[in-house]
Parts: C-alpha cells; sequence; structure tokens
C-alpha cells in the first residue's frame, strides 16, 4: 500500500480508521482465546497449555501471549471489558497487571473478588497510564504491584533474568547460599542457581540402587530354611528392574497401578510428553509435570511392563483419559 501519494488529511483518516479496526480485531481475537481455552483445543494439537499453543504456534511473544491470555480469561468474567478495549479506554497489559495484582490480593486476603468490584477497579484504570495503573492497584488492594519478570537472550546465547523474592524468599536463597559455599566457588547468583538445579535434576533422575545383600556370613541351611520361610521374594519387582533379586517381600508392591520407584525414575529421565497430534503427528514435548500413563487401563488388563507404559505431562494423561471415557 503507497502512503506517499496521500495528502496529510488522508492520512490521518486512513490510520484513524485502522485503530479503530486493530482495536475491534483485538477484542474479537480475545473472545476466540477464550472459547480455545474453554475448550482446550489446544490439547489436540499436541500443546500441553494454551501459553505455548500461542507462542509456538501463532508467534506470539511470551509477554503478548500471556498478556491476551489475563485479558480473555478476565473476557470470561467481566464481558464489558471487550467495549473498553475496543475503545481504546483500557490496555492489554493493564488488565493483564489487574488479573496478576487481583491474584496477589485473593492469595493475601484469603477471599475471591466478585465481578462487580472488578468491573469497578478497572474502570478506575480507564485512560490511565502504567505508573498511575501501579499506584491506584496498589493503593486500592492494599498490596504490592510485582514488577515483571523479565527474561533476555544474548547473542552468545546468554540469558539474563530479572527476579523479583520476597523477604522469605530471599533469606532461603541466602541460607542456601551459606549452605553451598563449600560446592560453589563463586560467588555469582548464576552459579548457585545452576548448582542448585543439578542438584534438583540428580535427586529426581538418579537411579539409587540399594546395596546388594551379603550371605556370605550365612550358614547355607540358615539361608535356605529363610528362603522356605517366605523372607526374601526371589522375583520381585526388584529383579525385574535390575535391582538385587534378594528384596523383602513386604516392600515389593503387587499392585500394578504403582510404578516402583527406580522403574519410574528410568522411565521419567530425560523424557517428555509423548503425545502426538492425530492428524500432523506433532509431538508435545513438554517436560513439565509429567507423569506415567498405562496405555492398555489396568482395569482392562494392563499391566506395568515397559511396554506398557508412555511419559504424558498432567494436561495430556487427563485429555487422553477424558476423551477415552467419552468414546464409551
Amino acid at each position: 500500500m503507497a502512503l506517499q501519494p496521500l495528502t496529510d488529511a488522508s492520512l490521518l483518516q486512513r490510520f484513524d480508521k485502522l485503530v479503530r479496526t486493530e482495536r475491534k480485531i483485538t477484542h474479537l481475537v480475545l473472545q476466540c482465546i477464550a472459547e480455545i481455552d474453554r475448550r482446550k483445543l489446544y490439547l489436540d494439537k499436541a500443546y500441553p497449555n494454551l501459553f505455548e499453543y500461542l507462542t509456538q504456534a501463532y508467534g506470539y511473544s511470551a509477554g503478548a501471549a500471556q498478556r491476551r491470555i489475563s485479558a480473555a480469561r478476565f473476557l470470561i468474567e467481566v464481558p464489558t471489558v471487550a467495549r473498553k478495549i475496543e475503545q481504546g479506554q483500557i490496555h492489554l497489559s493493564q488488565i493483564s497487571l489487574l488479573a496478576q495484582t487481583i491474584k496477589i490480593a485473593e492469595k493475601k486476603f484469603a477471599t475471591k473478588m466478585d465481578s462487580e468490584t472488578k468491573l469497578e477497579l478497572l474502570e478506575k484504570l480507564e485512560n490511565q497510564n502504567v505508573f498511575e495503573t501501579q499506584r491506584i492497584l496498589a493503593e486500592e488492594l492494599k498490596v504490592e504491584v510485582k514488577a515483571p519478570e523479565r527474561t533476555q537472550v544474548h547473542a552468545d546465547g546468554s540469558v539474563t533474568l530479572s527476579l523479583t523474592f520476597t523477604p522469605e524468599q530471599y533469606a532461603d536463597w541466602r541460607r542456601a547460599e551459606e549452605l553451598a559455599v563449600h560446592a560453589v566457588s563463586s560467588r555469582h547468583a548464576s552459579a548457585l542457581a545452576h548448582y542448585l538445579a543439578k542438584q534438583e535434576i540428580r535427586r529426581r533422575t538418579e537411579i539409587h540402587r540399594p546395596a546388594r545383600t551379603s550371605v556370605s556370613r550365612t550358614s547355607p541351611a540358615k539361608f535356605t530354611n529363610e528362603v522356605r520361610g517366605n523372607k526374601f521374594d526371589l522375583t520381585s519387582d526388584a529383579e525385574v528392574n535390575g535391582a538385587p533379586a534378594i528384596a523383602s517381600r513386604k516392600n515389593a508392591s503387587r499392585n500394578p497401578r504403582q510404578i516402583p520407584p527406580n522403574q519410574r525414575k528410568a522411565l521419567l529421565r530425560n523424557a517428555a510428553c509423548g503425545y502426538r497430534d492425530a492428524r500432523t503427528g506433532k509431538a508435545c514435548g513438554s517436560r513439565r509435570y509429567l507423569q506415567i500413563d498405562h496405555i492398555r487401563p489396568v482395569s482392562g488388563g494392563g499391566s506395568r511392563s515397559p511396554e506398557n507404559l508412555q511419559v504424558l505431562c498432567g494436561a495430556h494423561n487427563r485429555h487422553r483419559w477424558s476423551a477415552s471415557r467419552q468414546g464409551f
């Protein structure tokens, strides 16, 4: 579209029309997002949540996606927000900040804010800039309005995170720093964060094999009697999972719903959600809230053998079983 031939008046008139169209489209987009969220359509597309659907499938930045999600959900509870967006009285960043601050206030005062109060608060934010919006929210809700956390990626691949700790969180951080001083030589916060992250990854993924029971000092007769007395189970789940063959019967679960810890850790190590879009074949790939699912249900004769187990994120695990129940 060539704009150079337009007169000043024509250019301003066109711009005014486009801005009004943009606002109208924005509130229609929010309505679509809200309905997609209600139906959870992103799950069939192999996305674990609405945020990743918007950022990965449509290329929204993290901030833009979160602002639209917050506004779309707010729109469900306070429908008049659509008109205010269309008229330019309120902006997505204000709605996102409002929704975030309301959650903080509800948690602090252990009470839910009704829709009418939210609308009254929203009206006080009309035509206000970011600074005034923060001031009004802090004054009305009696809570501190937190600055948004920011992530900045640099050319060399390094990342700068901007975080805000509560006093309690910062005290825990400093205590962790004191306890880990022997293992973290650098005083940089990034070194401590890396150390703590590696410790947590190791704790949740490393398979601990119990020490093999020594029988060298036990007389053959006594050992035979113990086996005959069922003190040892030579075909326990521990043996199946590569652990020592001799294990306590009382500690070995026969319930196929219960997956032994070592088998669970082996399945979850470096795992990701394996749910796939039936049409495109796209895999979810989420590594958050992973769960182990029985492909063939236990109620239908399924076992906990490796070939009957799959890793799904919590959202897709619930979605799979919800869909299967609807199929009956």
